[in-house]
């Protein structure tokens, strides 16, 4: 009896099904905090390298935006000053935006892969149960994302403080600074201890990375039981194929009746089987099956033999051994040579008149009405 999916262990890798079903679930591998850690990384290298642009931008945008009077005095309406002074931002966010969005797909592509799927974008109601919320909350992924946030708080803010307890001297100097040389002064330390944060924030990410590879591999791992249930959807299950293929095989047998008048000689079982052979004495080639069949399909060849006056002979090993080893059109099997050469030449010189011959079938190809080897049977 087989064992109960939930009892056995998931050792078996993911099979490309299960991936893509995982997919179509929604299951995509991914790290909230690795792509976090990607934007901050890559915002705080803009603000390290072009900081002195951006803030003069935004500064000229500022002050450009307490300044109306230019739009009195053209008697511009309010909604196309406003537009104006929008306009002055416009082009430093998306020059400090678009960089992050492609930084943000190139990571995601690069973790787990970029994947859109349309059922995930629509509404779902099942997320508004609060029952599920609080089991999200409360549960063990909800622990999990806890602890993460306590670590990452912790780390950041340890690092964050060490780095300012350093650069303390500094911080107080700026007080005896000019205007001028102490923004310059504030913007540097600002981007250092930016970076030194988005530092730890990296190690951070690199480490929920690695668990989240590893929880979402696990969560695809399937047992033994699931693989051999997934081939069996894939391929069909044995009995189904098995009943595919005795209902092909019928099918051929119950056209094969048409080739009767073809046969020299029907073999039978003699109600379970009949074969018909025919032997070419131009090409010399070993007799071959032009019809064969079991039960119905061999009486409807033992009623088409009679009426055409065919010669019928009973030969039950020799009848099973024919049609379990040989197909229709095919040759008999190289083994039953011997035996059937001895029902040809009784046929062709005696008519089928008389006392038929003993033949000898070889042992192993001998068979009982369902195929199996009288040979393994008696050995069981």
């Amino acid at each position: 009896m087989a064992e109960n999916d939930e009892g056995q262990e998931r050792t078996e890798d993911p099979t490309h099904r299960r991936l893509e079903q995982a997919l179509e679930d929604g299951q995509i591998l991914t790290s909230k905090e690795l792509l976090l850690a990607v934007v901050m990384l890559g915002g705080a290298l803009q603000i390290s390298i072009g900081g002195h642009y951006y803030f003069n931008e935004f500064l000229g945008a500022f002050r450009n935006g307490l300044d109306f009077s230019d739009a009195l005095s053209r008697d511009l309406p309010l909604t196309q000053a406003v537009v104006a002074r929008l306009s002055d931002v416009a082009m430093p966010l998306m020059l400090f935006a678009t960089p992050l969005v492609a930084l943000l797909i190139v990571a995601q592509i690069a973790f787990g892969g970029f994947h859109f799927i349309i059922g995930n974008a629509g509404f779902k109601f099942d997320k508004l149960s609060p029952l599920k919320g609080l089991g999200r909350i409360f549960g063990s992924g909800g622990l999990i994302e806890l602890v993460k946030a306590i670590v990452k708080i912790a780390l950041v803010g340890s690092v964050g403080i060490i780095y300012l307890i350093q650069r303390l001297p500094d911080v107080l100097a700026l007080g005896h600074l000019p205007f001028e040389a102490a923004l310059a002064s504030a913007g540097s330390i600002f981007a250092s201890t930016l970076l030194v944060l988005v530092f730890a924030t990296v190690i951070i990410a690199i480490l929920d990375a690695f668990f989240q590879w590893y929880r979402h591999r696990q969560q695809l791992m399937m047992t033994k039981q699931e693989v051999k249930d997934e081939a069996k959807d894939r391929e069909g299950s044995p009995e189904v194929k098995a009943k595919i293929r005795r209902m092909q095989r019928e099918a051929a047998e119950r056209g094969s009746v048409a080739n009767i008048s073809q046969a020299q000689v029907i073999i039978t079982n003699p109600l379970h089987f009949a074969v018909g052979l025919r032997y070419d004495f131009v090409k010399g080639t070993a007799p071959l099956v032009v019809v064969k069949g079991s039960d119905a399909i061999a009486k409807m060849i033992r009623e088409q033999a009679a009426e055409k006056k065919l010669p019928v002979l009973e030969y039950p090993l020799l009848a099973r051994a024919i049609y379990f080893t040989s197909e229709i059109g095919g040759e008999i099997h190289s083994e039953l040579y011997r035996a059937v050469a001895t029902v040809l030449s009784f046929v062709f010189h005696a008519g089928a008149e008389g006392e038929k011959p003993e033949i000898e079938v070889p042992t192993e190809l001998q068979f009982d009405s369902n195929g199996r080897a009288l040979e393994r049977r008696r050995a069981a």
